[in-house]
């Protein structure tokens, strides 16, 4: 193939290859005189006799200079142009695999380099990856110490299952802190009463007696401000476990009375100042108990679940899990699903009291477990429109699955899944949709997330 082009002059680099000197030169930039040079892109020959340079590529190459590869040619890689078959040239023109000729052309999956977004085939950017890293997760545990407690060994049980959950390697890395109630009040309690007004948080005044129910009751506080301090502060375990052990190990059951919303309301109180100063965290309350509230004059489970409504509502949200010791609770389900996780765990006390409460603290652990931090890209800052999830087994790490962004919880399939932003306005975390979360959990998958290259949207 000849080509003859116009002239101009400039000085610079030809096809990326050669620089060439000043002077008369063709349009493309290839300079008129050929002699000495390497012109062509190397894929041709030059004559420049009738004192405009032309030309001839070699077969299976074209353009100006040679720098295209003709019909029925692909570049192999390294800038050369080879033969290839008719089903190969055409799938490739859609960035497929020729897969086979049965009468037509077949084109397959996407070649290497590509994905496949809305039945076409895109060239994949070359995208920072990060592993994933779990959100951390903290649990505050509020015990119930009532004398209660103490009937059929769950006290003891209950106790063996907190203390193997805080040496357990499954659980290093995650938070931990610990309140037991009832607990002493901190100022006096009243005694004669004429109205209910005069007990204050002990009442009702109990009519004939003239004395306020919280003072039959000397060792329960019923001010949730005795229930703001942990016993035990959040802190990481395995290195607060020896903290938990010792408390676990110095307290007994025993107390007057059940005083669940104040207890609820202190533990509100510690657990969303926590979930403020450290808003990339995952917070979460868990409550056990294993009778309702008795005493003191705002106790109940109404009340109780305002307060655990309110901690789901705050921002970042903290949520309250429910364990109830005792089969027949069920007025507990009301403060799970205010505190945003639905049904209360109940432990059934004529089954193994321990390992049913290990089970439940292992299934809330697990709910932080399909939550990941956004990473810090190398170079600049976060573009939340150029992230993307990628399913690794560490069996096969070269073939990555891509999951699609779905957008918004509400966007998730039940069968394929998928991921998107805690808040899609202020990303602070990456969730993965119930199918993939399982997906992960029963196959044992690791969790890339890419950054750079536009999210993947299904």
């Amino acid at each position: 193939m000849r080509i003859r082009r116009n002239l101009f002059v400039v000085c610079g680099l030809v096809a990326g290859l050669v620089w060439v000197g000043c002077g008369p030169v063709g349009g493309d930039g290839i300079t008129e005189t050929c002699s000495g040079q390497i012109f062509c892109a190397g894929h041709g020959t030059c004559d420049d006799s009738t004192g405009t340079e032309v030309c001839t590529c070699f077969t299976g190459y074209t353009g100006q200079a040679c720098q295209d590869c003709d019909v029925g040619f692909m570049d192999d890689g390294s800038g050369a142009c080879v033969q290839v078959d008719q089903c190969t040239y055409q799938c490739a023109i859609q960035n497929r695999e020729c897969v086979g000729i049965e009468g037509d052309i077949i084109c397959g999956d996407c070649l290497d380099g590509y994905y496949e977004q809305d039945g076409v085939c895109l060239q994949a950017c070359a995208a920072e990856s990060h592993e994933g890293e779990l959100v951390p997760l903290d649990l505050y545990v509020m015990l119930d110490r009532s004398s209660s407690m103490t009937d059929g060994g769950k006290w003891s049980a209950v106790v063996s299952a907190l203390q193997g959950f805080a040496q357990s390697p499954d659980t290093a890395g995650i938070g931990m802190g610990l309140q037991f109630f009832p607990l002493d009040p901190s100022a006096t309690i009243p005694g004669a009463c004429t109205t209910d007004a005069e007990c204050g948080l002990y009442g009702p005044c109990m009519p004939g007696f003239n004395m306020c129910t919280g003072s039959f009751a000397t060792d329960t506080s019923c001010d949730p401000a005795d229930y703001d301090d942990p016993l035990v502060p959040i802190q990481v375990l395995p290195g607060v476990s020896a903290a938990i052990v010792s408390a676990l190990d110095a307290e007994s059951a025993g107390g007057a009375a059940t005083p669940t919303q104040p207890a609820m309301e202190g533990a509100v109180i510690y657990t969303t100042a926590w979930a403020q100063a450290n808003p990339s965290h995952l917070t979460f309350i868990v409550f056990a108990t294993d009778g309702e509230p008795t005493g003191c004059m705002y106790n109940s489970i109404s009340g109780t679940a305002d307060s655990a409504q309110s901690a789901a509502a705050a921002n970042p949200s903290v949520k309250t899990f429910v364990i109830g010791v005792g089969s027949t609770l069920d007025a507990l389900n009301q403060i799970a699903s205010a505190g945003g996780t639905g049904q209360a765990y109940l432990v059934d006390t004529g089954g193994n009291v321990t390992q049913q409460f290990i089970d439940a603290l292992n299934e809330i652990r697990s709910t932080g477990a399909c939550l990941f931090q956004i990473p810090q890209p190398d170079v600049g800052v976060v573009d939340f429109e150029m992230i993307n999830v990628n399913l690794v087994d560490p069996a096969d790490p070269e073939n990555p699955t891509t999951v699609y962004g779905v957008g918004t919880e509400a966007g998730c399939d039940p069968t394929t899944g998928g991921w998107y932003y805690d808040d899609p306005a202020a990303p602070e975390m990456i969730l993965l949709c119930p199918a993939t979360c399982d997906e992960v959990r029963v196959n044992g998958l690791d969790v890339e997330i890419l950054m750079g290259c536009a999210t993947i949207v299904e």
